[in-house]
């Protein structure tokens, strides 16, 4: 209409005023696009509730975490958030009430929310824009009901006097609830696939997985079949480059739940090779994107801290790959933390489970001999790293003794014990190993190796690491990282690294296993808490 009552206008002047007002329609046509431009850019969130006058918290989710995103004050029942400002995902309104109502941004939608009762916002919520959020609303609602409806069965399932029909039949209705929840789910993925709400719910579906291989008999012929399909086709369905789905827990459990038991094989070597593989799906040079930065450090933290002995291989993999030169990926890292996860990573790499023990040849207290545990033959070669002042130490070390004297001696099983000897401790050193019979090798850095290995004279230390020991046996605790003691390793034959980090009881436990003694009688149980993990000790 409005072109319409142009032209015509237009036609009516004199040839002399057009060329001006075809300045002013230009004018008007740029100042018309500016406007769309900017209008669309302005999304908001508006919100109507009962709550009092008051600030109110925006919180947005990063993988499992909530964290502060922004704030509106609550004026008359009111109050909005200028959504422009975050990024697409999925975002939290903190009520005055303490409860939560989750709200998705994405897609340049405007959204409005008006809630009747703040105590329960879910049920008594009206969205009156955003397709996203109706669509989420509704699927919250729905969940609820079918929640509720699954109470009673569960309680039947819980009490031990309900009778195996009861229980038979409150699995049923189980059952059919959670196929209902599920086709609900795929039907909300298959109509709305174009919006976040579909992307997230996708993410909380599983794969449908093939049944095994079988011959004509019915055998199956590959009992791995589908456990490999549910490994190489679990993320299928996503879309590693699409930075939103970072900002929602779904990507989280999902990414946890992948890299646990019920997922990749809990071994090193298969647990990077298949973060590796998901981490190249990734858009992993666009800083903005945080997929790349979230799996990375997910799965880094997770093996760096992991209580399951080996796992630290996993760590020192993702470092060398991602944090440290040449493959300094790790751009959210600062200088100093990177150069910590890099020191840490080389420390590790040198006791790493099934690499060669690094030598270690040091004087027993008699400060005359030297001695290398790869000069003993021994079928096994126990490590053990302890201080004569560790309170851990001397109620272990002992015990140790006792496991040489009554077990491993017989079996060909060697004890290396490197003490600290230096200083003051050197007599307290010989006077615990006196006094307590052991009978195993004691070696240590003693005073007068000590004072060679820190002495201005380079000359003396030159001669001694040409002919006699090693940088890396003067420096064993940094060599095998002895942050603390008492340590304990185990070395096959061939003096590669089986198993570390033990304590007393794993360490017979774990002997007379290998030694063909699995059922012996344990003289350091495991029941007893001094005898079982491997303590962070002194």
């Amino acid at each position: 209409m409005l072109n319409q009552l142009l032209k015509k206008f237009y036609l009516r002047l004199t040839f002399k005023f057009r060329g001006q007002l075809f300045k002013i329609m230009k004018y008007l046509i740029t100042l018309l696009t500016l406007c769309s431009i900017y209008g669309s850019q302005a999304q908001t969130i508006n919100i109507t509730a009962n709550t009092p006058d008051t600030t109110i918290y925006l919180a947005r989710y990063f993988g499992k975490g909530l964290y502060y995103a922004d704030t509106a004050q609550a004026v008359n029942g009111k109050f909005s958030y200028d959504a422009s400002k975050h990024k697409a995902g999925l975002y939290s309104i903190m009520l005055p009430s303490n409860h939560r109502f989750d709200v998705i941004i994405d897609n340049n939608e405007d959204v409005d929310i008006a809630i009747k009762d703040i105590y329960n916002p879910i049920e008594t919520s009206t969205i009156k824009k955003s397709e996203n959020n109706k669509v989420f609303v509704d699927y919250m609602r729905y969940t609820n009901k079918q929640r509720n409806a699954g109470k009673p069965s569960t309680a039947v399932l819980q009490n031990p006097e309900s009778s195996d029909k009861e229980k038979e039949d409150a699995k049923a209705l189980l059952t059919k609830i959670n196929d209902e929840v599920k086709a609900y789910q795929k039907d909300i993925v298959k109509n709305h696939k174009d919006l976040f709400v579909g992307v997230m719910i996708d993410l909380t579906l599983d794969i449908e997985l093939p049944d095994h291989p079988r011959d004509k008999e019915g055998n199956i012929t590959d009992s791995n079949f589908v456990f490999q399909y549910y490994v190489n086709h679990y993320w299928d369905n996503v879309n590693l480059k699409d930075p939103r789905i970072v900002n929602t827990p779904v990507f989280h459990n999902k990414l946890d739940k992948y890299f646990s038991e019920k997922g990749v094989l809990q071994t090193p070597d298969s647990i990077f090779h298949y973060a590796k593989k998901l981490i190249d799906q990734t858009d992993m040079k666009n800083e903005e994107n945080k997929v790349f930065q979230y799996i990375v450090h997910h799965v880094t933290n997770k093996y760096e801290t992991s209580p399951v002995m080996g796992m630290d291989k996993v760590f020192h993999h993702m470092a060398k790959a991602y944090y440290c030169e040449p493959n300094n990926y790790a751009y959210w890292m600062t200088e100093e933390n990177t150069e910590k996860v890099c020191e840490r990573a080389e420390k590790i790499g040198r006791t790493l489970i099934g690499n060669p023990a690094i030598p270690i040849i040091l004087p027993d207290s008699t400060e005359k001999k030297w001695h290398s545990f790869y000069d003993n033959d021994a079928e096994y070669t126990i490590l053990y790293f302890w201080d004569p002042n560790c309170g851990h130490c001397k109620k272990i070390t002992p015990k140790l003794q006792t496991l040489y004297e009554k077990k491993f001696k017989d079996r060909n099983i060697e004890v290396f014990a490197i003490g600290k000897a230096t200083g003051d401790e050197f007599d307290k050193w010989k006077k615990f190993i006196r006094e307590n019979d052991l009978t195993f090798l004691n070696v240590g850095v003693t005073p007068e190796v000590y004072s060679i290995a820190t002495s201005k004279d380079q000359m003396e230390l030159a001669k001694l690491l040409r002919g006699t020991t090693t940088l890396e046996s003067l420096n064993y605790a940094d060599t095998y990282d002895v942050y603390s003691t008492p340590r304990i390793f185990i070395l096959d034959k061939d003096k590669v690294i089986r198993y570390k980090q033990l304590s007393i009881g794993q360490l017979e436990v774990i002997i007379d296993k290998e030694t063909g003694h699995e059922n012996d009688e344990k003289l350091f149980p495991l029941s007893d808490p001094e005898n079982g993990d491997a303590p962070d000790a002194e």
